[in-house]
């Protein structure tokens, strides 16, 4: 599935306020730039099916928050999470867990 993969767009950081989170800066990854290594992450976990939204985002303040986006010709997968951190110490969320080793195979910069 991840051969048809166009783009990636991911926005990430720490919101006094979730309403904020479009002046986080968003990281866009085209088609040459995706890794094998983050494809095979994005394939491994079948992250095309965690399409929605999870954590607690009333769990902290500030707001820890992850948003990505996945580009697939003309299909889109978002996956927005809420604290991620405090999901996987608290939670037995599996979708977490499995969408939070997909972020930890992006690219750092």
């Amino acid at each position: 599935m991840s051969h048809d993969l166009e783009r990636i767009e991911y926005r990430t950081g720490m919101l006094e306020d979730p309403q904020q989170a479009a002046g986080l800066t968003v990281k866009i990854l085209c088609s040459a730039e995706i890794s094998a290594n983050a494809r095979k992450a994005i394939d491994e976990e079948r992250l095309v099916e965690l399409a929605g939204v999870y954590g607690d985002r009333n769990a902290s303040d500030p707001v820890e928050y992850d948003d990505l986006k996945l580009t697939f010709g003309d299909d889109t997968v978002e996956i927005t999470v809420f604290n991620r951190g405090i999901a996987l110490l608290t939670s037995d969320d599996d979708c977490v867990r499995r969408i939070h080793r997909v972020l930890c195979a992006l690219p750092k910069t």
